[in-house]
């Protein structure tokens, strides 16, 4: 169970892409952002949601020593990246926090940008009156959690070498049913519902898919508040090579 907390620690996170000159780069706010897949597209057979759910069962899977969502440096940017597509989570950190990572991707690799999210997993043994109501389908009780959370993202801008995408706030996608996560214990710190076996669980959050990018340096600028005071800003460098 991922509540305020989770919005706090992965609001605003990561990123991507190249490092063109500015007056040379196209406008990527002009022809809704064409350097991303569709909203409603299916990147290699799965559409946005499925992607928001499978880079949560990895950050999810990762022991804290080397779990890419806590890492403030890249050095733990590769691990357990496997497929046709790159994960970019947030940095977990404070309520008012900036940052940045570097970080090297294999040229050919689509990349799935992880602006922020918020998960909800059960069982919950660590809050025994975390239950749906009688009546209430777990599916519906674990998705109006995290909507409300995530509603309560106020704004988001991302930008790519300086050029900036249009809508941010349109890119949100949430599971369209349950499914299976499994926690790595050590991080029952950031999330006390994880036991470290199979859980029901849903994610709502805001995700973008880049195409594959051109070798070379690439530089990505996130910024994103919420209304409970959370205000957070990275840069994130990556080398495709």
């Amino acid at each position: 169970m991922r509540l305020v907390a989770s919005l706090v620690a992965v609001l605003a996170c990561c990123g991507v892409v190249a490092q063109a000159a500015a007056a040379e780069a196209p406008p990527y706010s002009d022809n809704p952002n064409p350097v991303l897949f569709p909203k409603q597209a299916h990147p290699y057979g799965a559409d946005m949601a499925t992607w928001g759910e499978r880079i949560t069962q990895w950050i999810y899977a990762q022991p804290i020593e080397h779990n890419p969502l806590f890492d403030q440096t890249g050095a733990d940017c590769a691990v357990a990246q496997q497929g046709p597509v790159w994960f970019i989570p947030p940095i977990a950190g404070p309520r008012v926090f900036s940052g940045s990572r570097t970080c090297t991707i294999p040229e050919g690799k689509a990349i799935l940008l992880d602006i922020g999210h918020d998960t909800e997993d059960y069982p919950c043994p660590a809050f025994p009156g975390f239950e749906p109501a009688p009546g209430q389908s777990l599916y519906d009780f674990l998705s109006g959690i995290a909507k409300t959370v995530m509603d309560s993202v106020d704004l988001l801008q991302v930008s790519l070498d300086g050029q900036p995408f249009s809508d941010v706030l349109s890119y949100r996608f949430a599971s369209d049913d349950l499914f299976s996560i499994t926690g790595d214990t050590s991080l029952q710190f950031f999330d006390p519902c994880i036991t470290g076996s199979p859980q029901s669980a849903v994610v709502d959050g805001f995700f973008m898919m880049f195409k594959p990018l051109d070798p070379g340096p690439h530089t990505l600028w996130v910024h994103g508040t919420n209304t409970f005071g959370a205000d957070k800003t990275f840069t994130y460098y990556l080398n495709v090579e």
